[in-house]
């Protein structure tokens, strides 16, 4: 019997769709993502990916296997209606990018917690899961943080903070300021599922 993805098949298909109706030379000079040889080349993850045009589907460069369907949403987002600029080396929680007060609840519970539950008491498992996609360690006082090379000038930073006796671990996710020209506050709980997913080794 065939599974369905329903939460990831009709967004999909609606992307894939818009991407098709665009002039692909378009699409280049609004992102910044090159176009050649009938795909967009970029790199997710510190990973090269190519996006085929007009089909909109999402492969690793290396092995040619397709991305998982969150990670090729969110390719897409970027691809139909966002860009990538020059990052600027300021970080913002997700409460501080546009609307992001708005999803924060969702977001926690999605991306934070997760990541909070997965790590928060394992500093050597999140340092290697971290290095594992081009993570680099950055300074965070008593936590562990690396930053993480999500797409070209957009970093992510993951910080986690052990549990004390009376307190359970906690983490956060930072983003550059420019990634809100890329996605929206909701595409990027896409981004943490990717991010995520990934550290555990699900590309």
């Amino acid at each position: 019997m065939e599974v369905k993805d329903n939460k990831n098949e009709q967004p999909l298909l609606h992307y894939r769709a818009m991407l098709a109706g665009m002039d692909p030379a378009a699409v280049s000079g609004r992102t910044g993502v090159p176009y050649m040889d009938g795909c967009f080349r970029t790199r997710l993850l510190d990973r090269e990916v190519l996006v085929s045009w007009p089909e909109g589907e999402a492969r690793w460069a290396s092995s040619g296997n397709e991305l998982r369907p969150n990670a090729c949403i969110l390719l897409l987002r970027l691809l139909t209606g966002g860009a990538l600029a020059p990052a600027t080396g300021k970080m913002l929680s997700y409460a501080e990018l546009p609307w992001g007060e708005t999803y924060l609840t969702q977001f926690r519970g999605r991306c934070i917690s997760r990541l909070a539950f997965s790590y928060g008491n394992s500093p050597e498992k999140f340092s290697e899961a971290c290095r594992s996609i081009g993570g680099r360690e950055v300074p965070a006082g008593s936590g562990v943080s690396y930053d993480i090379p999500f797409l070209p000038e957009l970093t992510v930073r993951l910080t986690v903070w052990p549990g004390e006796e009376e307190f359970p671990p906690s983490a956060q996710f930072l983003f550059s300021s420019n990634i809100s020209l890329a996605f929206s506050a909701e595409d990027l709980a896409y981004c943490g599922d990717v991010i995520l997913d990934a550290m555990k080794g699900r590309f």
